[in-house]
């Protein structure tokens, strides 16, 4: 570890490559930042320690556990919209796989809170678009 030229401390040449992050180190970040976001909005969450399970966070609210699949997206704004692949392969997520998604708009800087209906494969999220605008940042969906 070393101070960088701002003077905190960095673990070397990672921060260097930010602005050019794999998909994976993407994923990574979105689930960390949505657990902390998670958690400064009074809910205690868990993770699995494998990758094989359908969801990336548990959430504990007033009724129960929810499963949640956290997507990310560094996804540029093309005709006033950002799209994401909830699934490539297979069946959508099951109502029993995964109850919400949280999924980071990098572009946006937040994340949408999408209730699982089990038949979604894509989402597309619009500048100024009315049918998601309340599930921006919204962590209350949850309750």
């Amino acid at each position: 570890m070393f101070l960088g030229e701002n003077g905190f401390a960095s673990c070397g040449p990672f921060f260097l490559y930010l602005s050019q992050m794999d998909i994976n180190i993407l994923g990574c970040t979105a689930e960390y930042r949505f657990a902390v976001m998670a958690m400064e909005n009074g809910f205690r969450v868990s993770m699995p320690l494998l990758d094989s399970s359908p969801y990336d966070a548990i959430i504990e609210t007033p009724s129960g556990l929810l499963k949640i699949q956290i997507k990310s997206t560094r996804q540029k704004v093309k005709n006033n919209a950002v799209a994401i692949t909830l699934k490539r392969e297979g069946d959508p997520y099951t109502l029993f796989d995964v109850d919400y998604f949280a999924i980071w708009v990098d572009e946006f800087k937040g994340f949408y809170i999408i209730k699982n209906n089990g038949t979604q494969r894509r989402i597309k999220f619009t500048i100024n678009g009315k049918k998601y605008s309340n599930n921006f940042n919204n962590f209350d969906l949850l309750v």
